[in-house]
């Protein structure tokens, strides 16, 4: 049942449904439990798989304007029994938004005793309004440069991941910081923090010498992945509710492959294969176009840049040839609204990483409006 056929039918059936009709947009008059007027000036975007379902909200209650987080139940009381108020990840919820308020509480109690507003929104107590739009939006179709101004955020998230890795480079040295990164990266948020770990525990230098020592005649890239397997099954790993080319198992052949093709040989520093000026392109058995890119995305060039192995003219150009993996669900919204007339606002990486500074750093920090694609 769709947002505006629960209206019709008096009554929201799940929680899904009125967070649709949160998402549509609402129209008042509107009251908090606790007598205050509301007035909605930004719903936020959806959330992720976990954590409160809206970000970036901006609602006026009374005179106070607050700007955070909102999470909707039907019933007040799922706050505690989902354990909202003893999770640290819904701290920053401002409005509590619900069906019934069957707690008969003013507010909600977060963490530290925090109160929280509570708007009770009844399927057919208002009606929908068209879905809000944003000054980005408006923006766009009144011909703001979106492409180049997002390709100066990416070009911003760019140089954050080089700051990030550069301890890493100076400590461990610019192989085993581009080994790192291609493990995390290959790991995907699953499993991040294990490959992170199986990356310092079983180094590049340590897989080189014993691809040397251990296996003389045997297929490298097959070698590569026995090493990273066995270490790894010392590792708590998360294998359940992924897909299986994104299984543990399959990207660590997968690291294997890479290792093999990028370091041939027992020097372990940058990889010849990726020789400055010539066409940043990762191959092995089984990597998709989309995970090459986010290989060279969230790896490559952030250690080429940190450790000077290209120069920054270079790494420059080629993030900007790097095309799209394909837009993330999170910025499926945002998309739409910067692609006024069927436009394609993240046509390549650089511009889908400044969609993502973009997002993280505006639009899920309740800063909707002050953006750099909000115009004057």
């Amino acid at each position: 049942m769709s947002a505006r056929a629960a209206v019709a039918a008096g009554a929201f059936a799940s929680e899904s449904e009125l967070a649709a009709r949160w998402g549509e947009g609402v129209r008042g008059p509107l009251r908090l439990e606790d007598g205050r007027a509301l007035k909605v000036v930004f719903p936020g975007v959806p959330g992720g798989a976990s954590g409160p379902d809206y970000t970036g909200a901006i609602v006026e209650a009374g005179d106070d304007l607050l700007r955070g987080d909102v999470e909707l139940h039907l019933r007040a009381s799922g706050w505690r029994s989902h354990g909202h108020h003893l999770d640290p990840a819904y701290a920053g919820v401002v409005l509590h938004v619900v069906e019934a308020n069957d707690t008969g509480a003013l507010a909600t109690l977060g963490s530290g005793g925090r109160a929280i507003p509570v708007l009770v929104l009844r399927a057919a107590a208002a009606g929908l309004r068209e879905g809000f739009t944003p000054p980005c939006a408006f923006a766009a179709a009144h011909g703001m440069e979106v492409a180049a101004t997002l390709e100066r955020m990416g070009a911003r998230r760019l140089r954050q991941k080089a700051v990030r890795v550069a301890p890493l480079v100076e400590s461990a040295g610019t192989g085993q910081a581009l080994f790192t990164l291609l493990l995390e990266t290959l790991a995907g948020a699953a499993n991040r923090a294990a490959f992170a770990r199986l990356a310092r525990e079983l180094p590049l230098a340590a897989i080189l010498e014993r691809l040397d020592r251990r296996y003389p005649g045997v297929d490298r890239p097959f070698a590569a992945a026995a090493e990273l397997k066995g270490a790894a099954a010392l590792l708590a790993l998360r294998r359940a509710g992924l897909r299986p080319l994104a299984s543990p198992a399959r990207r660590l052949e997968l690291a294997g492959a890479l290792v093999a093709g990028l370091w041939p040989g027992s020097e372990r520093g940058w990889p010849a294969a990726l020789q400055e000026g010539t066409p940043l392109r990762l191959r092995a058995p089984g990597l998709g176009r989309g995970m090459a890119v986010e290989l060279a995305v969230n790896a490559v060039l952030p250690v080429a840049l940190a450790s000077g192995a290209w120069a920054e003219a270079s790494v420059e150009a080629a993030w900007l040839a790097l095309p799209s993996p394909g837009t993330y669900g999170r910025l499926k919204r945002l998309e739409g609204w910067l692609g006024h007339g069927g436009g394609r606002p993240f046509a390549s990486a650089a511009r889908l990483q400044g969609g993502l500074l973009l997002h993280r750093d505006y639009c899920t920090r309740g800063m909707c409006g002050r953006c750099p694609l909000s115009g004057a």
